[in-house]
């Protein structure tokens, strides 16, 4: 059996240390092949870079991908050079797969991840359409990205190109005879059932828009290989399926402030669980 942790949302710096170890040492215990990391790992790139040392003596390979809290400026680090240079520089040399531009292959399961940035399209339904500058000026209200984040790429256009780049390596897991299984695991979600929609809360499914990229999923969708994604970022553990004919599970890791969790795939048998679920 291959066995891979994903865990997300850590935000060393917020959480503590002491509140991370514990899950470490779970993690460790489920003797894993691959543990990914699936973005906000720390709240500065000194957080990230320690976050990514508390996992080096989890058995088996360690990958980790950005979350957007992770590319936000402090300081001299800015949004730019934190996702071209130094956050993909801090995982390599922790000894640890970038999993943002490089597939991870063991024993025929094959696993594709991204960032895969919100394009507004998460926002609940019911909303009637809106152009992509109402969404960009809505932001500077509903979400401390259009604060923190000073790169010179549209929220779209970025998408876009996190997109691509995943679709392109799913592909080639599809067309690789040697793969039999695909796991993509993103930092945001995909799938309209990984995301919650709080109608009691004011203005909760228009901050959805910041809180997935349905357009991706539906490029996804039909992989020929696809047996599951993991997603993080909304902090609202979700275990659900699409309604299509392989009944896809897409789930969300529930992974919050102060309480990090993380949920492990199983191959060849396809099995989700979450941590405390029995094995």
């Amino acid at each position: 059996m291959t066995r891979i942790v994903i865990t997300s949302d850590l935000h060393l710096g917020i959480t503590t240390t002491d509140e991370i170890a514990p899950l470490v040492a779970q993690i460790a215990a489920e003797q894993p092949d691959l543990t990914i990391i699936a973005g906000d790992i720390g709240k500065r790139l000194g957080d990230i870079s320690a976050c990514l040392a508390m996992f080096q003596t989890v058995p088996g390979q360690v990958a980790a991908l950005a979350g957007n809290h992770d590319l936000w400026r402090h300081g001299d680090d800015h949004s730019a050079d934190l996702w071209e240079r130094s956050v993909p520089d801090a995982v390599r040399t922790a000894g640890m797969l970038w999993l943002e531009d490089e597939n991870w292959r063991r024993d025929g399961l094959g696993v594709a991840g991204s960032i895969a940035w919100y394009d507004y399209t998460g926002a609940d339904p019911s909303i009637s359409p809106q152009t992509e500058q109402y969404w960009i000026e809505l932001k500077q209200r509903l979400h401390p990205d259009a604060r923190y984040l000073d790169w010179p790429w549209s929220d779209i256009a970025f998408a876009t190109r996190c997109g691509d780049s995943l679709v392109a390596r799913v592909a080639a897991l599809d067309a690789d005879p040697s793969i039999s299984d695909v796991l993509i695991v993103t930092h945001v979600p995909l799938f309209r059932e990984q995301l919650v929609n709080r109608t009691e809360i004011p203005n909760w499914g228009y901050g959805n828009a910041y809180f997935g990229n349905l357009t991706l999923g539906e490029r996804l969708r039909h992989a020929a290989k696809l047996r599951a994604v993991v997603s993080g970022h909304t902090h609202i553990g979700r275990r659900e399926t699409l309604a299509d004919e392989r009944a896809t599970p897409v789930w969300v890791v529930p992974s919050d402030f102060h309480t990090p969790r993380y949920v492990v795939y199983e191959h060849p048998s396809g099995r989700l669980r979450e941590q405390g679920d029995a094995q």
